[in-house]
């Protein structure tokens, strides 16, 4: 016998699938903008804090995508943590893409 039909109070699922999708879309959206800005700092920056604009911006593009699967993890939504985990990827592309654009 269920909780409802032996009088208790029906129990509510309180997931949102949309707003752990959303959350997920803006902690990667933000991965993929403040990776590359971050990296472009640290070319740019002397040798006082070039380590510290590599370091922000590693952990830019690793840890909001991770943050972003463990989150939609938890929620149970598989997809939006797949997408999170490819979005992993991006510092390979765009570390290859600005040294391209840089030599050229």
């Amino acid at each position: 016998m269920t909780p409802a039909e032996n009088g208790d109070r029906q129990i509510r699922n309180t997931r949102h699938p949309l707003g752990v999708r959303i959350t997920a879309g803006l902690l990667c959206a933000a991965s993929v903008v403040l990776g590359p800005l971050g990296y472009l700092r640290a070319i740019a920056a002397g040798e006082g804090s070039a380590a510290e604009w590599y370091t922000l911006s590693f952990s830019a593009s690793v840890g909001l995508p991770l943050l972003a699967a463990a989150i939609a993890t938890v929620a149970g939504d598989r997809r939006a943590a797949l997408w999170s985990l490819a979005t992993v990827v991006w510092p390979v592309v765009y570390v290859i893409a600005v040294h391209v654009l840089l030599a050229g």
